[in-house]
């Protein structure tokens, strides 16, 4: 009876054992588990700093393209205003050859050419053959002031001053060229019909 017993006793000690073994195994599931779930935030905040990146590069580009068109627009009004200045500077700087002590005046008009003649055989001819492919068919406007703009050939330059003396126009491109102009007719104090002569041929002009 004795010897049975002993054999039970001996039994208890693998039992707790076992019992221990089996939780600390649980604890060490539990403990990795949870190590697990808890690296997942850190994912996360990794995945967000790349787009907060992006939406900065793209505001970055967006205020330079702003500073690029004001650029471009502050510039033109003035190189419009200084190809304005600079034109009425050369014709206000323009001397007109006039005869000391001789009245001069101004008016104000606009002739169109109208026809050619040939001054040394007087035989009439086209403005095309004048002007060759210079010729533009446009005006020759004399103002009030004492300015004048030619556009009926498509010359670089084409504006000045002028004066009137009796029955001739003195007038001056800004270049310093001159040119007479014959006033072949009178309507009042303007001129009617003008008489140029260009290399040889006289053009007609009325209003």
């Amino acid at each position: 009876m004795a010897g049975r017993h002993s054999a039970k006793t001996s039994k208890k000690p693998i039992v707790i054992i076992c019992i221990v073994t089996a939780v600390i195994i649980i604890g060490v599931i539990c403990a990795v588990i949870i190590f697990n779930s808890g690296s997942k935030p850190a994912n996360t905040t990794s995945t967000t700093s790349p787009q907060q990146t992006t939406s900065t590069v793209q505001s970055a580009s967006g205020e330079s393209a702003e500073t690029t068109v004001q650029t471009t627009e502050s510039e033109q009004p003035t190189t419009q205003s200084e190809i304005f200045t600079g034109e009425t500077s050369e014709v206000s700087k323009v001397v007109v050859p006039t005869k000391s002590g001789q009245e001069v005046s101004y008016f104000n008009a606009t002739y169109v050419p109208y026809k050619a003649v040939d001054s040394s055989t007087n035989e009439e001819c086209t403005l095309r053959e004048v002007f060759g492919s210079a010729f533009s068919q446009g005006v020759i406007t004399f103002n009030s002031d004492g300015t004048f703009t030619d556009s009926v050939t498509s010359s670089s330059v084409n504006s000045g001053a002028y004066a009137v003396e009796g029955d001739t126009i003195v007038a001056t491109y800004s270049n310093d060229k001159n040119m007479s102009v014959k006033v072949a007719s009178w309507e009042g104090d303007t001129p009617l019909e003008l008489i140029i002569n260009y290399g040889g041929y006289d053009v007609y002009f009325n209003m």
